[in-house]
């Protein structure tokens, strides 16, 4: 179990002089201010490193970091926000977990950036941003290395604008959400062997195809042609949910049937209330006898309702 971070007791500067090293282990930051941890984050060492911490609507934009920074096996809760910092060195967020809003929107890495087998869950209204549109990269420009190998989007995510020109690698990265890959530049040297697991979900169809666009710029033919037969999955279910709704015309598909406690609970009464209808008013409210079973229609309840409203 974490242990709430304390300055006094935790930040041990003459030990983390001797090793060239911060390194906090097991601690939550949930209540400590987004500036204390910026200082910590800034400190100078050349390591510095939160294992197993827990933060809590982290924001520390606009920040630049020189040394090399871990947040390993991490959890960041609520709304976590990094956008526009410059990474001068080598960074990992390594297995951590993001709940909630993630921003990595416009940053710069001059490094090694490793996100790998991190997890974005869903929260309420979680969304994973790693946006890149206000980056724009010169001639000079010498592209490092990122990775998502094996990590796993449940929240939808975007890389709109980003520019993956460096050894950039999406192997075995889950995406089980929407993803945005709107405008993205991807370098010969990337690794793009995904796994998709959001069927289902609206304009998903959308995503595939603006993700093998940004692949058939670069030649990418084999997870192309793979992002097509996707496409054409979703094509086909479309089309049959299409037909199946012009041949089965609304008055032709079976009633939903009921209980006598679910018509109960759908009515705002108790069964036996039903039971004695069925004995004493046979006529008040339609039922189904199915051998021995009674069975109440959704429409005749719903027809019962708008028959007894009030004012009407």
């Amino acid at each position: 179990m974490a242990k709430t971070y304390n300055r006094e007791k935790h930040f041990d500067i003459d030990y983390f002089r001797a090793k060239n090293l911060a390194f906090f282990d097991t601690l939550d930051f949930s209540s400590v201010s987004n500036e204390e941890i910026r200082q910590i984050a800034t400190s100078g060492f050349p390591e510095i490193e939160f294992y197993q911490c827990i933060f809590k609507d982290l924001d520390l934009s606009g920040t630049e970091f020189h040394s090399k920074l871990r947040f390993t096996q991490c959890e960041f809760s609520g709304n976590t926000s990094f956008e526009k910092c410059i990474f001068h060195n080598h960074t990992s967020f390594m297995h951590s977990v993001f709940n909630g809003i993630t921003n990595f929107n416009n940053i710069v890495y001059e490094k090694t950036l490793d996100f790998d087998r991190i997890h974005t869950k869903p929260a309420k209204g979680g969304y994973f941003y790693f946006r890149g549109d206000e980056v724009r990269v010169d001639a000079d420009y010498d592209p490092h290395s990122i990775s998502f190998g094996n990590a796993v989007f449940e929240t939808e995510v975007s890389f709109l604008g980003n520019q993956f020109l460096g050894d950039s690698n999406f192997q075995d990265a889950v995406f089980k959400n929407k993803f945005w890959f709107t405008n993205v530049d991807f370098g010969l040297k990337t690794n793009i062997d995904v796994k998709f697991d959001c069927d289902g979900f609206k304009d998903i169809d959308k995503c595939y195809r603006i993700l093998k666009d940004a692949l058939m710029r670069k030649n990418y033919t084999l997870q192309s042609h793979a992002i097509e037969r996707l496409e054409e999955q979703v094509r086909k279910k479309k089309l049959k949910t299409s037909d199946l709704e012009q041949k089965e015309p609304e008055h032709n598909k079976p009633s939903e049937l009921l209980t006598t406690e679910e018509a109960a609970a759908y009515l705002k009464l108790k069964p036996n209330t039903l039971e004695r209808w069925r004995s004493q008013y046979p006529h008040r409210l339609p039922f189904v006898k199915i051998g021995r079973t009674v069975k109440y229609r959704l429409e005749d309840l719903q027809a019962f309702i708008s028959g007894n409203r009030q004012g009407s």
